[in-house]
């Protein structure tokens, strides 16, 4: 195995090459971080539980669709993920601005995207509950029982803010002072952040951010690592808690030839698949593509039934929330309901909130539970029909007058699947036999309220 000052030596040399045949043409740079940023964000979230898989992984970031009966949590915490991963990379771009202790937190609140009741062990190892507060420093011990029955303990709660502190300085001394190699300051800030473990969830994901801000930062591409590889990684990490923190620096540093390899070779315009690669693409597009064979396929009754199972609920749930926390703060509201049955003219009706349920029903079993006149079953299959509601919000009072809001489900019935288009450019896509769960439901309407939250927040700020 080669020494960490021979790894160090030829990251140089890998290094001065891509210098050499940089900037990168654009379309060469552009295939070079779409593939850093599935793989980055599939594995790393990967490592830490995540089930999504890597054509659903690129399905929601490159397409922004989704499939599966995963957990509505998994495919934000993906989404956010990937938010932070931009955030990382115009911090590292921005040469002027340091890394600061709030931008550790805020990485962290923005991963966890909201408050949630996470597992955890007490001291003596046993199961139990906790709140998990994105952005914020643990408030109970987050020791861990490792499989010798050995307690490993990271800092305390009472503690981690000052170590924190500590950290980020010890990180800038470094930085402006310091002989290590870039590669050994990354590895180093990682196992040390790591190593007081300072939120309740997502530290691996926060401390492989910070790792690669500081290559970004630096000119080096972000190292992944592969959750096939989470053993050795792991293994690298308990060396280091023995003393040999060489042993980890070496670790990253092997994965980082793997980085500027890829990054070579897009930098000459050649080919940076790897031999699984075309594997995930034909997986990517098989999951595109999934129709009679294996997904339940659009028919009248399958419309009515997922209506009836999910999204009949959610649009009056979403609707009473509207009304429930920011009617009051309008002069008026109505509900417009825009429905386009397959092939046939949009139709648009105007009704007040309370009229919602009995309406969406005969809309339901007038215009989606038989075919329109002059529409046979392939126009049918090959037309999407929608149902679009907008719960408008009108008269906020403002010093130079008022504004209004809209804020608006869109729900899209495709050929063997149906979408929920809800909040700022989210979609959730369903196959016919997979009906909307209660956790989707509630996390749907969050989004949505605070969707609406926000624009009256800016177009208050304006007036």
């Amino acid at each position: 195995m080669k020494s960490l000052q021979q790894l160090l030596q030829e990251i140089d040399s890998l290094h001065n090459q891509l210098k050499k045949l940089s900037p990168l043409k654009t379309e060469d740079q552009a295939r070079l971080w779409k593939k850093f940023r599935l793989e980055w964000n599939f594995n790393s979230n990967h490592i830490e539980g995540n089930t999504l898989t890597y054509p659903q992984t690129e399905l929601l970031l490159i397409f922004g669709k989704t499939t599966g009966d995963h957990d509505m949590r998994e495919y934000e915490e993906m989404k956010a993920h990937d938010v932070a991963i931009e955030l990382i990379k115009n911090y590292a771009n921005d040469q002027s601005r340091e890394l600061t202790e709030a931008d550790v937190r805020e990485l962290n609140k923005i991963i966890l995207v909201r408050p949630f009741w996470g597992n955890a062990q007490t001291l003596d190892g046993q199961p139990t509950r906790k709140l998990i507060q994105p952005g914020e420093y643990k408030r109970e011990p987050n020791s861990v029982l490792l499989q010798n029955d050995e307690m490993f303990h990271y800092a305390s709660p009472e503690e981690t803010p000052a170590k924190m502190n500590e950290l980020m300085s010890k990180y800038r001394d470094i930085v402006a002072g310091s002989s290590l190699h870039p590669v050994e300051i990354a590895a180093r800030f990682h196992y040390d952040f790591v190593r007081i473990h300072p939120f309740d969830d997502s530290n691996g994901r926060t401390s492989r951010l910070l790792m690669n801000y500081v290559l970004l930062r630096k000119g080096y591409p972000p190292v992944v690592i592969k959750s096939t590889d989470k053993r050795a990684y792991l293994n690298a990490l308990n060396r280091a808690d023995t003393g040999e923190i060489v042993a980890f620096v070496e670790y990253i540093a092997i994965e980082l030839t793997w980085s500027l390899n890829i990054s070579i070779k897009a930098a000459k315009g050649e080919s940076i698949e790897e031999v699984d690669d075309i594997e995930k693409e034909i997986s990517v597009w098989a999951k595109s593509k999934e129709t009679r064979g294996s997904r339940k396929v659009k028919t009248l009754e399958a419309i009515r039934a997922v209506f009836n199972s999910g999204i009949k609920a959610l649009l009056l749930e979403n609707s009473n929330q509207i009304q429930k926390n920011f009617g009051k703060l309008f002069e008026r509201s109505h509900i417009d309901i825009s429905y386009s049955p397959f092939g046939g003219q949009t139709k648009l009706r105007k009704i007040t909130p309370s009229q919602l349920a009995e309406f969406v029903d005969e809309i339901i079993e007038r215009n989606y539970s038989s075919f329109p006149p002059g529409v046979d079953q392939f126009t049918f299959e090959r037309n999407d029909g929608s149902l679009i509601i907008t719960n408008a919000l009108e008269g906020f009072p403002v010093e130079n007058g008022s504004f209004n809001i809209g804020n608006q489900i869109r729900i899209i019935f495709g050929l063997d699947s149906y979408t929920i288009n809800y909040g700022e450019d989210l979609n959730i896509v369903k196959s016919y036999d997979a009906f909307l769960s209660d956790n989707e439901l509630k996390s749907i309407v969050s989004e949505s309220l605070k969707s609406t939250f926000n624009r009256i927040k800016k177009e208050e700020m304006r007036s």
